[in-house]
């Protein structure tokens, strides 16, 4: 039976008060190897300076999942999806990250457009992530898509994955569709919501992350108590002497506007080596590919058809 077409209202997408990421709580155990991290490079400036000149090239994969052809409703074109990855390379340039685009895919499938990343049951995002997800625990798989509930982002913390478990394949990060260059969200439409919720994926930590006490454990972020909206020149919402530094409201880690976040700090590119290192340079893969038995896509034709490029538009520009 053809999937019924959910269709995304526009003023839904169209602008965002201020930047709304899903990775709002970070797992206990993260938060404790972040903290063994700090202590480690408090002691040793050798740790920063071995990672200061290392590249680290990601495989990386786009998947677009739409309820039509159209882009209001999640169809983007492949322009705005190589700008996409052009605006990513040059937003992690400082941290020695190379993301290597291998492949895009394009998947019209009104289920898996509409369905709420807060949902408890997880059926069909697994459904989607096993049918499209390329590559290893070391591959970056993001699917642009309609989210709903205000939501630019979220994506999967970093974890000791066992191959084929349940955390393996729904890893990976889910985009609004319409936060990529030239897209339709206000004051989030230059492609920085992609570059935020990847350093989630990393292992980094909002900068805002638990208030001027918590932070994101990494010791050259200044303490912030809340997130930025806006791009507000000198807010400074942990004062005193015990918290040195205005807000670091150009961090990408923070939720200004895209217009206004243009750094990662040396801290924060050591945090990602570091964090790599231990979680997904393992090469933990699939023993068995799942190619997906039925995608459940349409796109104006059958969705029962066995032709793979009625279910998939690949593109090999690299």
């Amino acid at each position: 039976m053809r999937a019924s077409v959910v269709l995304m209202p526009l003023l839904a997408i169209a602008a965002a008060a201020q930047r709304k990421c899903g990775n709002t709580k970070v797992p206990t155990g993260l938060k404790e190897t972040a903290k063994s991290f700090q202590r480690a490079n408090a002691r040793s400036a050798w740790i920063a300076h071995s990672v200061a000149n290392k590249t680290l090239n990601v495989e990386t994969y786009f998947h677009v999942v739409a309820s039509d052809e159209t882009e209001a409703n999640g169809y983007v074109p492949e322009d705005k999806l190589k700008k996409q990855h052009e605006v990513m390379n040059e937003h992690y340039k400082s941290t020695g990250v190379v993301f290597d685009l291998k492949n895009i895919s394009w998947t019209v499938n009104a289920e898996w457009s509409a369905f709420s990343v807060d949902a408890e049951d997880k059926t069909t995002e697994m459904a989607m992530k096993k049918n499209l997800r390329k590559g290893g625990y070391a591959a970056l798989n993001i699917y642009f898509r309609p989210l709903g509930d205000g939501l630019l982002g979220i994506c999967e913390f970093p974890d000791d994955v066992a191959a084929d478990s349940k955390e393996f394949w729904m890893d990976g990060c889910q985009v609004l569709h319409s936060s990529v260059p030239g897209g339709s969200t206000k004051n989030y439409d230059l492609g920085a919501t992609a570059t935020h919720e990847v350093g989630h994926w990393f292992g980094l930590f909002h900068t805002f992350q638990d208030g001027c006490d918590g932070g994101d454990q990494v010791d050259d972020t200044p303490a912030e108590a809340s997130p930025t909206s806006g791009c507000p020149v000198g807010k400074d919402t942990c004062p005193g002497n015990k918290y040195p530094g205005l807000d670091p409201i150009k961090n990408f880690m923070d939720y200004s506007y895209d217009a206004c976040l243009d750094q990662f700090t040396p801290g924060q590119a050591t945090r990602i080596m570091q964090m790599w290192e231990k979680y997904r340079a393992k090469g933990v893969t699939p023993s068995t590919p799942d190619t997906g038995s039925d995608s459940g896509s349409d796109s104006g034709s059958d969705s029962g058809s066995t032709d793979p490029w009625k279910r998939f538009k690949l593109s090999n520009f690299y």
